[in-house]
Protein backbone atom coordinates (compact mmCIF):
# COMPACT_ATOMS: atom_id res chain seq x y z
CA UNK A 1 0.00 0.00 0.00
CA UNK A 2 1.81 3.28 -0.65
CA UNK A 3 1.69 6.24 1.14
CA UNK A 4 -0.64 9.54 0.12
CA UNK A 5 1.98 12.04 -1.21
CA UNK A 6 1.96 15.57 0.46
CA UNK A 7 0.23 18.01 -1.80
CA UNK A 8 2.00 20.83 0.19
CA UNK A 9 5.09 22.49 -0.44
CA UNK A 10 7.46 22.97 2.64
CA UNK A 11 6.55 26.77 2.70
CA UNK A 12 2.75 25.76 2.61
CA UNK A 13 3.20 23.34 5.88
CA UNK A 14 5.24 26.03 7.73
CA UNK A 15 2.55 28.08 6.99
CA UNK A 16 -0.38 26.03 8.21
CA UNK A 17 1.46 24.79 10.91
CA UNK A 18 1.95 28.67 11.77
CA UNK A 19 -1.90 28.92 12.04
CA UNK A 20 -2.75 26.24 13.29
CA UNK A 21 -0.93 26.74 16.15
CA UNK A 22 -2.89 30.66 16.26
CA UNK A 23 -6.16 28.71 16.54
CA UNK A 24 -7.98 28.75 19.46
CA UNK A 25 -10.70 25.76 20.50
CA UNK A 26 -14.26 27.20 20.55
CA UNK A 27 -14.95 24.73 23.52
CA UNK A 28 -17.43 21.96 24.10
CA UNK A 29 -19.71 21.89 21.46
CA UNK A 30 -22.25 19.38 19.97
CA UNK A 31 -21.37 18.07 16.49
CA UNK A 32 -23.76 19.01 13.84
CA UNK A 33 -26.04 16.53 12.88
CA UNK A 34 -24.39 14.61 9.20
CA UNK A 35 -26.38 15.68 6.16
CA UNK A 36 -27.48 12.39 4.80
CA UNK A 37 -26.14 12.51 1.01
CA UNK A 38 -28.81 12.83 -1.90
CA UNK A 39 -28.94 10.37 -4.61
CA UNK A 40 -28.71 12.27 -7.91
CA UNK A 41 -30.90 10.40 -10.78
CA UNK A 42 -28.73 8.93 -13.15
CA UNK A 43 -30.71 6.73 -17.03
CA UNK A 44 -31.78 3.76 -15.86
CA UNK A 45 -31.49 0.76 -17.46
CA UNK A 46 -34.60 -1.05 -18.45
CA UNK A 47 -35.93 -1.77 -15.17
CA UNK A 48 -39.27 -3.96 -14.43
CA UNK A 49 -42.66 -2.65 -15.69
CA UNK A 50 -45.02 -1.55 -13.17
CA UNK A 51 -48.10 -3.18 -12.51
CA UNK A 52 -51.36 -2.47 -14.70
CA UNK A 53 -53.36 -1.81 -11.92
CA UNK A 54 -51.07 1.81 -11.46
CA UNK A 55 -53.07 2.82 -14.58
CA UNK A 56 -56.32 1.18 -14.17
CA UNK A 57 -59.56 3.20 -13.13
CA UNK A 58 -59.60 7.08 -12.64
CA UNK A 59 -56.19 8.09 -10.17
CA UNK A 60 -57.15 11.11 -7.77
CA UNK A 61 -55.80 14.32 -8.65
CA UNK A 62 -52.42 15.38 -6.77
CA UNK A 63 -52.93 17.72 -4.03
CA UNK A 64 -51.07 20.93 -5.06
CA UNK A 65 -50.01 21.61 -1.56
CA UNK A 66 -47.97 19.35 0.79
CA UNK A 67 -49.13 19.46 4.14
CA UNK A 68 -47.64 21.59 6.51
CA UNK A 69 -46.62 18.77 8.94
CA UNK A 70 -44.73 17.24 6.29
CA UNK A 71 -43.41 20.52 4.76
CA UNK A 72 -42.04 21.34 8.32
CA UNK A 73 -39.89 17.81 8.44
CA UNK A 74 -38.94 17.95 5.02
CA UNK A 75 -37.42 21.32 5.52
CA UNK A 76 -35.96 20.90 8.82
CA UNK A 77 -34.10 17.42 7.55
CA UNK A 78 -36.69 14.98 9.61
CA UNK A 79 -37.73 13.19 6.63
CA UNK A 80 -34.81 13.17 3.88
CA UNK A 81 -35.55 13.89 0.24
CA UNK A 82 -35.50 10.30 -1.24
CA UNK A 83 -34.08 11.44 -4.84
CA UNK A 84 -33.90 14.67 -6.47
CA UNK A 85 -34.08 15.30 -10.28
CA UNK A 86 -32.31 18.48 -11.73
CA UNK A 87 -33.79 19.30 -15.02
CA UNK A 88 -32.12 22.88 -16.04
CA UNK A 89 -30.88 22.59 -19.56
CA UNK A 90 -33.44 20.32 -20.90
CA UNK A 91 -36.10 21.07 -23.38
CA UNK A 92 -39.11 20.41 -22.66
CA UNK A 93 -39.46 16.62 -24.12
CA UNK A 94 -36.19 15.95 -22.26
CA UNK A 95 -37.08 17.14 -18.95
CA UNK A 96 -40.66 15.21 -19.08
CA UNK A 97 -39.22 12.05 -19.95
CA UNK A 98 -36.57 12.43 -17.47
CA UNK A 99 -38.99 13.48 -15.00
CA UNK A 100 -41.71 9.93 -15.37
CA UNK A 101 -38.79 7.81 -15.57
CA UNK A 102 -37.62 9.43 -12.32
CA UNK A 103 -40.98 9.05 -11.10
CA UNK A 104 -42.00 5.60 -12.34
CA UNK A 105 -37.64 4.48 -10.72
CA UNK A 106 -38.74 5.88 -7.33
CA UNK A 107 -41.91 4.31 -7.20
CA UNK A 108 -40.16 1.14 -8.05
CA UNK A 109 -37.88 1.16 -5.09
CA UNK A 110 -40.73 2.54 -2.82
CA UNK A 111 -39.50 5.66 -1.64
CA UNK A 112 -41.54 8.60 -1.04
CA UNK A 113 -40.09 11.83 -1.90
CA UNK A 114 -38.69 13.60 -4.85
CA UNK A 115 -36.83 17.05 -5.22
CA UNK A 116 -37.70 18.60 -8.53
CA UNK A 117 -35.32 21.24 -9.18
CA UNK A 118 -37.24 23.16 -12.52
CA UNK A 119 -35.35 26.33 -12.04
CA UNK A 120 -36.71 29.84 -11.85
CA UNK A 121 -36.82 30.66 -15.36
CA UNK A 122 -37.18 34.31 -17.16
CA UNK A 123 -37.96 35.80 -19.96
CA UNK A 124 -35.22 36.60 -22.54
CA UNK A 125 -34.21 39.31 -24.05
CA UNK A 126 -32.32 40.23 -27.47
CA UNK A 127 -28.95 42.20 -27.04
CA UNK A 128 -30.52 44.62 -29.40
CA UNK A 129 -32.49 46.23 -26.72
CA UNK A 130 -29.27 48.20 -25.07
CA UNK A 131 -29.32 46.81 -21.53
CA UNK A 132 -26.40 44.27 -21.08
CA UNK A 133 -27.30 41.63 -19.53
CA UNK A 134 -24.83 42.55 -16.40
CA UNK A 135 -26.88 45.27 -15.20
CA UNK A 136 -30.21 43.24 -15.90
CA UNK A 137 -32.37 43.33 -12.38
CA UNK A 138 -34.91 40.23 -11.00
CA UNK A 139 -37.55 43.18 -12.20
CA UNK A 140 -36.79 42.38 -15.37
CA UNK A 141 -37.83 39.29 -15.90
CA UNK A 142 -41.29 37.42 -16.18
CA UNK A 143 -42.77 36.90 -12.67
CA UNK A 144 -43.90 33.76 -14.09
CA UNK A 145 -41.00 31.96 -14.42
CA UNK A 146 -39.33 30.00 -16.74
CA UNK A 147 -41.27 26.63 -19.29
CA UNK A 148 -39.73 24.08 -17.43
CA UNK A 149 -41.46 25.74 -13.77
CA UNK A 150 -44.76 26.27 -15.53
CA UNK A 151 -45.05 22.77 -17.40
CA UNK A 152 -43.75 20.49 -14.40
CA UNK A 153 -46.93 21.11 -12.38
CA UNK A 154 -49.22 19.95 -15.63
CA UNK A 155 -47.12 16.93 -16.16
CA UNK A 156 -47.11 15.98 -12.54
CA UNK A 157 -51.44 16.09 -12.69
CA UNK A 158 -51.05 14.46 -16.58
CA UNK A 159 -52.14 11.04 -17.15
CA UNK A 160 -48.62 9.42 -17.18
CA UNK A 161 -47.69 10.91 -13.55
CA UNK A 162 -50.73 11.06 -11.66
CA UNK A 163 -51.32 8.04 -10.33
CA UNK A 164 -47.98 8.00 -8.60
CA UNK A 165 -48.37 11.35 -7.44
CA UNK A 166 -49.93 12.76 -3.75
CA UNK A 167 -49.15 15.88 -3.35
CA UNK A 168 -46.40 18.76 -4.67
CA UNK A 169 -45.53 21.76 -3.40
CA UNK A 170 -42.51 24.62 -3.69
CA UNK A 171 -39.64 23.74 -1.97
CA UNK A 172 -37.76 25.57 0.85
CA UNK A 173 -34.85 28.31 0.39
CA UNK A 174 -31.99 25.34 0.99
CA UNK A 175 -33.49 22.84 -1.03
CA UNK A 176 -33.86 25.45 -4.44
CA UNK A 177 -36.81 27.94 -3.12
CA UNK A 178 -39.25 29.07 -6.20
CA UNK A 179 -37.16 27.19 -8.42
CA UNK A 180 -37.64 23.59 -7.07
CA UNK A 181 -40.68 21.23 -6.09
CA UNK A 182 -41.38 18.61 -3.25
CA UNK A 183 -43.19 15.84 -4.69
CA UNK A 184 -44.77 12.97 -2.49
CA UNK A 185 -44.93 9.97 -4.38
CA UNK A 186 -47.78 7.36 -3.31
CA UNK A 187 -46.66 3.89 -2.09
CA UNK A 188 -49.59 2.05 -3.18
CA UNK A 189 -51.50 2.15 -6.33
CA UNK A 190 -54.69 4.33 -6.54
CA UNK A 191 -56.94 0.84 -6.77
CA UNK A 192 -55.50 -0.91 -3.82
CA UNK A 193 -56.18 2.08 -1.61
CA UNK A 194 -59.90 2.37 -2.55
CA UNK A 195 -60.20 -1.87 -1.88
Amino acid sequence: MSKRKDMMTPEERALWETVTRTVTPLGERPDAPPIAPRRMVRPLGRGAELPADWFAGTAPEPEKTIDRKTRRRLVRGQMPVARSVDLHGLNQEQAQRLLKRTVESAVRAGEKTLLVVTGKGGKRFAQSDGTPAAFRTRSDFDQFGGVLKRMVPLWLEGPDLKPFIQSYGPAAPDHGGDGALYVLLRRKSPLERRS
